[in-house]
């Protein structure tokens, strides 16, 4: 069903055009439309002829008039054309009116499709009433500002006497005020007058305190000359602890020369050392060769306990003594596994060499760097003493040696350094120590 349109609420033209158009956009659209003689009209005629051509079926005024109310209150149409109850228009409606929302919502029901009748008269005899109410607000406003127009003619003539009044006032003010300044130049004058007698007083009071300065001066002077000798003596002491340090400078660079070649010397024992080391492995081997156990005697004898120039198969001669490694071998820690924890993996092969002189087998663990805590207890289990270096080796590492070895009843000896001379000392004690 197709909404109603101006003509369609002909009889409605007057209220909408009153209502729902300001007398700005009134004359604006008589403009619009060509009405020449809109500029010199009064708002009444403006209305009678925007009035007369709405009710006009296909005026292009009509049609102007139609689209601009639709544009201005397109919000308001939505809303009501949601609605085709009766009972809710009439509820919208009194929403807005109660809100002073009357232009927008009274375009919207008088433009619905299925609004009854009997709602259209009802809300057109509601806003016909309105402006007769308002027609009468307006003549009572009007009597008031009468009224007011009578009072801001009292309250002028109630300001020009204040106003009277206030030119006294000021007149009394700026008598008071010459009155003032006179006295101020008065105490100016004496001011000037008191500054002349203290600026003399002030004079004599410095002539009298010449000599208490003087005093003072050379009380000062004094004090400097203390003090440039005390800074004379300090110079001189620091001049001495300068002389000190330049000493001891002296004698730490020469001690960094005596390390240094002490270091240099330490390099070189210690390739003469593994030189040393190759030497004593070939001589080891060559003595493991020449005491075969299948050349013992039934008694348990070996070739070197034979008399002086009895020679075996092997080569022996009988001449080695305690000293010669095959001795060492049976000593304390001949055919013992020794563990050695930490050190320097480029060392490794040296010290088993070095174990190897004296007759026990070395195994090696790096202390966590590569292998892990469960092959360190593995080791732990097959040798019989320990051996770890304190400056090459981690504190997890040896914490958990010295536990371990107490647990097991290992014995444990904990070196300084991780040099061969180091592991050799170890040995030496492990050798010595009661089995």
């Amino acid at each position: 069903m197709e909404r109603k349109s101006l003509h369609d609420n002909a009889d409605f033209a007057c209220p909408i055009v009153g209502t729902c158009l300001t007398v700005n956009e009134l004359r604006k659209i008589c403009r619009k439309c060509g009405n020449a003689e809109i500029a010199t009209a009064t708002d009444y005629e403006a209305h009678i002829f925007l009035v007369g051509q709405a009710k006009e079926a296909g005026s292009p005024t009509a049609k102007y008039l139609q689209k601009f109310l639709d544009r201005k209150y397109r919000h308001e149409l939505r809303a009501f054309f949601k609605i085709d109850d009766p009972g809710e228009l009439r509820r919208l409606w009194r929403q807005r009116a109660d809100t002073g929302n009357i232009p927008g919502p009274f375009w919207a029901l008088m433009s619905h499709p299925t609004a009854p009748e009997a709602l259209l008269r009802e809300v057109y005899g509601e806003v016909h009433m309105l402006s007769h109410r308002v027609g009468a607000a307006n003549r009572a406003d009007l009597s008031r500002v009468a009224a007011l127009e009578d009072r801001v003619t009292a309250l002028a003539t109630a300001l020009d006497d204040g106003r009277n009044a206030m030119r006294r006032v000021v007149d009394v003010w700026k008598g008071r005020c010459r009155q003032a300044m006179e006295e101020l130049a008065a105490e100016r004058t004496r001011r000037q007058a008191a500054e002349r007698e203290r600026v003399s007083l002030r004079q004599a009071i410095a002539s009298s305190a010449v000599a208490a300065v003087t005093r003072e001066r050379d009380a000062l002077h004094a004090q400097l000359g203390e003090t440039t000798r005390r800074l004379a003596d300090t110079e001189t002491e620091a001049g001495r602890q300068a002389l000190v340090l330049e000493r001891l400078y002296t004698e730490l660079e020469q001690a960094r020369r005596d390390l240094a070649d002490r270091d240099s010397e330490v390099t070189a024992l210690e390739a003469t050392l593994f030189s040393a080391l190759g030497s004593a492995a070939a001589a080891l081997q060559a003595h493991a060769e020449h005491h075969r156990p299948e050349l013992a005697d039934p008694a348990g004898h070996y070739p070197h306990d034979a008399p002086e120039g009895n020679t075996g198969a092997n080569g022996c001669d009988g001449t080695c003594g305690r000293n010669c490694p095959c001795r060492q071998g049976a000593a304390g820690l001949a055919g013992k596994r020794v563990l050695y924890v930490g050190g320097r993996c480029s060392l490794v092969a040296h010290y088993k060499v070095l174990a190897a002189k004296f007759g026990c087998e070395l195994l090696h663990h790096d202390g966590g760097r590569e292998q892990s805590a469960h092959r360190l207890w593995e080791l732990l289990g097959a040798v019989d003493a320990v051996v770890c270096p304190v400056d090459c080796v981690s504190h997890e590492a040896c914490s958990l040696v010295k536990q371990a070895c107490r647990g097991c009843l290992k014995p444990l000896i904990l070196t300084r350094s991780s040099g061969l001379s180091s592991l050799a000392r170890s040995l030496t004690e492990l050798g010595a120590r009661p089995q």
